[in-house]
This record gives structure tokens, sequence and C-alpha cells, in this order.
């Protein structure tokens, strides 16, 4: 018997389009998860929320809202990664607005972008020594650092995953199926069992539909069954690893129109149903 947790992301429904109100996440998510039940909510960090997060954090606890995870915001692996004039001292910075985020609001996990932008992953070791000092900064949180697989330019994620790992054993990792797809690495990811046992904590499920590193198909980013990813042979490997942490959906429902919350209820019935039940 398995005791995964299902998560919906904050990303799913604020973004630029709605003026990123996450208003939103108060007002919907109490309303499909009476449909299909989620264990939490997963929240994404925008630069727009800066001067916001008291405010939307007390939002948030006032609303009896669980985030066991935050996205911190991507652009500072970017920053890391470009690593020009205060680039990594402001990127620092961000990070450490990002943890007292995740404290206001309880979150146990922070999904990190170590990498980013046009310089992406060419001088991952660089990278790698601000991720130690980003560990020691998460660290009086009581908040587990987690780096995604995101795409690479130079390497593959999990080349520098199992850089990472053995640089720094005490890491967390995030899967995320879509940027799998992207470096078709999903079955050589789930064939890592040392990586699963004891890093692996959470996963991000959305489609793909293009061929290897075909960044031009990395948006719009896909529902589960509007791509080509297996994802009952992804049950089968979390199957074999004996995967036992958090899953959430990534892929987005909102428009100028508003929110397709039957969709996105659609979305989470099938990671439930084929991933987690």
């Amino acid at each position: 018997m398995h005791n995964r947790k299902l998560y919906c992301s904050t990303g799913t429904m604020v973004g630029r389009c709605n003026g990123y109100n996450y208003n939103y996440v108060v007002e919907y998510m109490p309303l499909f998860a009476e449909i299909i039940p989620i264990d939490g909510i997963e929240l994404m960090m925008l630069p727009y929320y800066y001067d916001k997060l008291s405010e939307m954090a007390d939002l948030f606890n006032r609303n009896g809202l669980k985030f066991p995870v935050i996205h911190a915001e991507k652009e500072i692996g970017t920053m890391i990664s470009r690593s020009e004039g205060n680039d990594v001292s402001e990127a620092i910075e961000l990070f450490k607005l990002n943890c007292e985020m995740g404290a206001m609001i309880g979150a146990e996990k922070m999904v990190l972008h170590l990498w980013g932008g046009a310089v992406s992953d060419s001088h991952v070791d660089d990278n790698i020594e601000v991720l130690a000092d980003l560990m020691n900064i998460i660290k009086p949180y009581n908040i587990r650092l987690l780096i995604e697989n995101i795409p690479c330019t130079t390497h593959s994620p999990l080349e520098n995953w199992r850089k990472i790992y053995k640089y720094l054993p005490d890491i967390g990792f995030i899967f995320d199926t879509r940027f799998g797809a992207f470096h078709n690495q999903i079955s050589e990811i789930l064939s890592e069992p040392n990586i699963w046992n004891s890093a692996v904590v959470h996963m991000h499920i959305s489609d793909y539909n293009g061929k290897i590193k075909e960044f031009t198909k990395l948006r719009p980013i896909l529902h589960p069954e509007e791509g080509n990813i297996d994802f009952r042979a992804i049950r089968a490997g979390l199957d074999k690893v004996d995967y036992n942490g958090s899953i959430t959906l990534e892929s987005p429902v909102m428009s100028e129109n508003g929110l397709d919350i039957e969709k996105l209820t659609k979305s989470l019935k099938f990671v439930r149903d084929v991933l987690i039940n």
C-alpha cells in the first residue's frame, strides 16, 4: 500500500492573463477539492508577490489552506547561472524571501530551479557551489530543498542530479514528467533506485508532445493525455521503486475568459486514478 499525496499548483489558475490574482486560490481550490479530494496546494512563487507576502500568507492561513510545498521563483536559478554583477547575491536574497514565505504558509518542501536561462547548466559546478550556501540558508526553516530536473543545454538533468547527489547527499529531488520526456529520460530516471529511495520525494505532472530537446514544445503546458507521455508506465515505475512521495498537477486552466475548473478536476482525477490509487 502506497501513501502518495496529491497536490495542485497555484500555477494552474494564477498567471499573467488574470493579473496574478492569488485570490482565485482561496475562491476556487475548495470548490474542486470537494469533487476531487486533494491533500494540499503547491504555491508557485512569482515576482509579483514579493511586496505582498505577509498579506498573502495571512489570507491563505485564515482560510485554512494547506501548502506543503512552495515552488521558489524560477528566476533564482537563471540569475545563479548568469552570474553577472550582483546576480548571485541578489538570487540569494530572493531565495531568503522564498524561505520566509514558505515558513509563513507552513511549507515542508521547496522546489528549486538550480539553473536556467541562456547559460542554463553550462557551469553547473558553480551552481552546485551556490547550492551548498542555499542549503545552509534554508536549514533553520525546516524546509527540505528539492532540485528539479529542468531542461539543460549542456548536460542532462540526470547527469546533474548525480553530480549534486554526490556532492550534497542530503539534497532532495523533484521529478517533472514533462521535463523527463523533453530529455527522453523518464525510464532512465525511474531506473535510479538509489536516488529514488533517498532523495526523490516530490513530482510534477504535465504532458509533452515534442521531440527530444524541442524547446518550442515546452509550452503551452499540456494536461495529462494531451501529449505522448505514458503515465501508466510511470505508475509501474513508481510502484517498482516504492515511491511514497507527493505529486502535484501543474497543467494550467486559466485564460482571459476565466478558469476551466471542469478540466482541472478531470486532470486531478486522472492523476489520482492512474498514479495514486
